[in-house]
Formats: structure tokens, C-alpha cells, sequence
């Protein structure tokens, strides 16, 4: 079966589109609230450069997903890897939701992190509020975890932290 994404590394050229299609206050309502242009953009910006020195043992993929028909922009998809382990992270636009974009993406983005860094053993986190992402994970073969996770970037106190240990 041919996918019906495209799915390309995240460019600066690519943040404006992104942030008309990911700017909506149902993307963040989980999150923090919707940013600025202007904060969406440096905070992408940031994302694109890298991690600092200081955390140089870290990768950080970051992608942009289009609907592979149309070439309309759908989200984007993330992860940072560590040694032995990655942290993924999505976002999509509303009016692709469940349509199985994400869980389309989420799939890809799991072999393109075994493919370039031989990790699977990933881990997300989302907040007990969030039942659209809780979904996604569970569907998407995660499991949630109360104990035994790294430190994990995206968690803050109350956080569900969910892993995925994929076989060979």
C-alpha cells in the first residue's frame, strides 16, 4: 500500500505555512496556549538548530508531514534521541484529525529512528486530559508506564508517560 504522506525534514521555509496550519487553539490547548508568530517561529527556529553543546549526546529529528495526493501541509512530527532512547512528540492541524494522518506518521517516524539510530525504545508524554493523544499512543502500540522512564524532556509533574519497546 502506497502512503499517503510525504514526509520531509522540517526547514525554516517551511515555519510559516506550518505555523498557519498548527497556530489554532485546539492544537494548544494542551500545551500551554497558542504562541505568537513570532515565539512559533523562534521556538521552531531553535528546534531546527539543535541542541546545544552542553546536550551534544542528543539528536533531534524534526519533520514536516504533507498529505502526499495534495501536497497539503498536515503537521509535523519529533523526536530527541539519547543513547538508548527517543522522545517523540506530534502535532496536526484540526482538520486532519482522525483521518489516521498521525498514526501514519508516528509509524514512519519509528522506523526512520531504528533506520538512523538503531532506538527502539521510545516514550511520549501527554497530560491526563489529553484522550486524543492518549488514543493515538495506545493505537500506535504504547503502553502507559507509572514507574522505571528516563528523564524525559516533555514531562512536567502530572504528565501520563507512555513507552513503546519495539522488537528487532
Amino acid at each position: 500500500m502506497a502512503s499517503r504522506l510525504l514526509i520531509e525534514q522540517l526547514r525554516s521555509d517551511h515555519l510559516a505555512e506550518l505555523a498557519t496550519e498548527l497556530r489554532h487553539p485546539a492544537v494548544y490547548e494542551y500545551i500551554g496556549g497558542v504562541p505568537t508568530l513570532h515565539d512559533f517561529v523562534l521556538d521552531r527556529e531553535r528546534a531546527l538548530r539543535g541542541p546545544s553543546q552542553a546536550n551534544d549526546a542528543q539528536l533531534w529529528l524534526n519533520f514536516l508531514v504533507r498529505e502526499h495526493s495534495s501536497g497539503a501541509m498536515l503537521g509535523r512530527v519529533e523526536a530527541t534521541v539519547n543513547d538508548s532512547s527517543a522522545e517523540v512528540a506530534f502535532l496536526f492541524g484540526p482538520p486532519h484529525w482522525g483521518r489516521g494522518y498521525a498514526l501514519e506518521a508516528l509509524a514512519w517516524l519509528h522506523e526512520e529512528i531504528d533506520r538512523r539510530c538503531g532506538v527502539r525504545n521510545l516514550w511520549a508524554t501527554t497530560v491526563p486530559t489529553n484522550v486524543r493523544c492518549q488514543s493515538l499512543l495506545r493505537r500506535s502500540g504504547y503502553t502507559e508506564v507509572r514507574t522505571g522512564a528516563p528523564p524525559l524532556l516533555s514531562f512536567d509533574s502530572g504528565d501520563l508517560v507512555f513507552n513503546l519497546r519495539r522488537s528487532a
